[in-house]
């Protein structure tokens, strides 16, 4: 298998320019936003980071309609790590390897054509018979996921799933640039603005998590992955590009709640564990609380029993109590005791059930 990085130059006339990443199979939700920032086929231009597949509900459907997207409009992909997928089928590479995957993530575009055509992938499944039937029956949804290129170029941006190594060298594998970690924490300035997804951007948060796209403007780079399919207050943003300016659309399914009474900003040091640094002790417990210990934080503090996991870690527990003004609107992340986790505005904090409609 050849792993050189593919890179292609990025050619089109149009004047507006969409950046969306991370699908991840989730077609109701691509398509509600492609409704929401009216995007016209054939005249704006669509730019997809990758993770077109994996993870949602409708992979085949997904990659059918990006497919058709492709051959008649404007629309250019790029491969994402979950795409990978359809390289082990195409080529029955580390089929032990793919067998595993397959037998935690029951949402995935194998198990989906698997499943067309009366085939269910368990422990005892013969992977090498199963891939050589799924080629004879979509070879053409294979092909198109295997020969996707990692890295598109224009003028002014370089857009990639993850990361790249450098200005001079975009990387000597491909799965650099489909897995770089936390490559908005890069310590280079690149020349060229790079456009990523991969990592969803409230794991670079510690203090007040947004799921909204970030620029370090001193680096160069768009972080863009607003944790669709991976994170309970996910979000699916686009990153548009039209003449000299740029702007920011999330579109989400979350229930809407309606505030029905003022609530005031308290003093406070917000703080929010990530997934990759979620990890605790817990010093004491009780039916309802948790006083632990995360390391990465250096924080000690009490955390609702709801938040912790089997696994030891907090994730994607905030203390930031959102200031609420009556007729607000906000989304509904998590109901949990007498609280709610909430998302405003892309801002992820928490409420009383009370203040809710």
């Amino acid at each position: 298998m050849n792993r050189n990085v593919v890179i292609q130059k990025l050619k089109t006339k149009a004047e507006r320019k969409i950046v969306i990443s991370d699908i991840h199979g989730n077609l109701d939700l691509y398509q509600a936003l492609l409704h929401k920032i009216d995007y016209k086929p054939g005249i704006d231009c669509l730019i997809l980071l990758g993770d077109l597949v994996e993870k949602g509900k409708r992979n085949l459907d997904t990659l059918h309609y990006i497919m058709h997207q492709v051959q008649t409009e404007d629309v250019h992909c790029i491969m994402g790590n979950c795409d990978f997928i359809a390289k082990n089928v195409l080529y029955s590479y580390r089929l032990d390897f793919l067998k595993h995957v397959l037998g935690f993530r029951t949402a995935s575009l194998i198990h989906e054509m698997a499943k067309s055509l009366n085939i269910e992938i368990n422990e005892n499944s013969n992977m090498s018979q199963i891939c050589q039937i799924l080629r004879k029956h979509y070879l053409d949804e294979l092909c198109f996921l295997n020969d996707l290129p990692h890295v598109l170029e224009d003028d002014a941006h370089i857009y990639v799933h993850a990361g790249i190594e450098s200005n001079e060298n975009y990387g000597t594998d491909f799965k650099h640039v489909m897995t770089h970690a936390f490559f908005l924490e890069s310590n280079q300035v690149f020349k060229k603005n790079i456009i990523v997804g991969h990592m969803p951007v409230t794991e670079y948060c510690s203090h007040i998590a947004s799921f909204d796209p970030i620029y370090d403007v001193k680096h160069n780079i768009y972080s863009i992955d607003g944790g669709n399919m991976v994170k309970f207050g996910g979000q699916l943003n686009a990153l548009i590009f039209e003449k000299n300016i740029v702007k920011v659309e999330r579109c989400d399914f979350l229930k809407e709640r309606k505030v029905i009474q003022n609530v005031d900003y308290h003093t406070q040091i917000p703080f929010f564990i990530t997934f990759n640094h979620g990890n605790i002790q817990i010093l004491e417990r009780n039916s309802i609380q948790s006083k632990v210990y995360c390391p990465y934080n250096n924080r000690t503090f009490w955390v609702e029993n709801e938040f912790v996991t089997n696994d030891m870690k907090a994730y994607d527990y905030t203390n930031y109590e959102i200031p609420l003004k009556k007729g607000d609107t906000v989304k509904e992340v998590f109901a949990y005791q007498d609280k709610v986790q909430i998302k405003k505005n892309g801002i992820l904090g928490w409420t009383y059930r009370s203040n809710l409609e």
